[in-house]
């Protein structure tokens, strides 16, 4: 019986024992995680205060490497497209020049005698005047008239071997070209006047005839002067001042030269 106690005792203090082992065992464990952490934390708000700027620093390159591409990428844009449009540009000057050359043949055709020349000197300040042209060293009659593809443009002024002046007809003086109005089965007879800058219109006058002219009519030279040759295509009647005195009878005329490009001409008349 005695035995029995000694050995239930012996079984609780061992018991006991083993229950504050296995407390001590595990509280010690969580306390050791516990300061684990505690000292782990301001090792890792460190990195992560020190890491924040330079990846900051980091995303703001790439923006700007992908802000400098995307510029480099537009501006090769920019350039090949206003290449581009150059090239189109150019092609559509090439296209209009060589209309012009054509009209400038098919009119040459219609004169007996002429002289090609090409503009070579032009005053910004006086586009609507004057202008110079190279005459491969031939000497050109004053008052020979001057023609773009389309109609004449004005009248030889003074020449020589290497160059003539051009007196436009757009420039306001009076520049008395004899005249015909061709209109359906009628022709009258006149003389150009003087362009009238601000209308930007001819004005011609001194008819023969007081006889109607409808809107439209063409005009033409006529060489009633001796000097200049006919048929060379000048306009069109767009409106009228009549007058019962048939030389005080005004028509006006739009001319059928483009005087905003003018580089090939020819040059109808007797050469000195």
């Amino acid at each position: 019986m005695k035995k029995h106690k000694v050995s239930r005792f012996f079984f609780i203090v061992s018991f006991i024992g083993l229950l504050f082992y296995l407390l001590y065992f595990t509280l010690g464990l969580a306390f050791s995680r516990q300061l684990t952490t505690i000292a782990r934390y301001p090792l890792t708000s460190l990195d992560a205060f020190i890491s924040k700027p330079i990846l900051v620093v980091k995303n703001s390159l790439s923006e700007l490497r992908h802000l400098n591409n995307t510029f480099l990428e537009n501006k090769q844009l920019r350039k090949e497209l206003r290449k581009q449009n150059l090239s189109q540009q150019y092609f559509e000057e090439l296209l209009a020049e060589n209309k012009r050359l054509k009209n400038l043949l098919s009119l040459s055709a219609t004169v007996d005698k002429w002289v090609s020349a090409e503009v070579i000197s032009r005053n910004p300040y006086q586009w609507y005047d004057s202008l110079q042209i190279k005459t491969a060293k031939k000497v050109l009659q004053p008052n020979s008239l001057v023609l773009s593809g389309e109609g004449i443009i004005g009248k030889v002024t003074s020449a020589n071997r290497q160059a003539a002046r051009v007196e436009l007809l757009t420039c306001g003086k009076e520049v008395n070209i004899p005249i015909k109005i061709v209109d359906k089965n009628k022709i009258i007879y006149g003389n150009l006047k003087y362009f009238q800058i601000e209308e930007k219109r001819m004005l011609a006058s001194e008819f023969n005839s007081n006889e109607a002219i409808d809107l439209g009519a063409k005009v033409y030279t006529s060489g009633l002067d001796g000097e200049t040759q006919a048929n060379l295509p000048v306009g069109k009647v767009i409106g009228f001042k009549n007058s019962s005195d048939k030389l005080k009878r005004q028509l006006l005329i739009k001319l059928f030269a483009d005087f905003d490009h003018l580089d090939n001409v020819l040059v109808v008349g007797i050469e000195k």
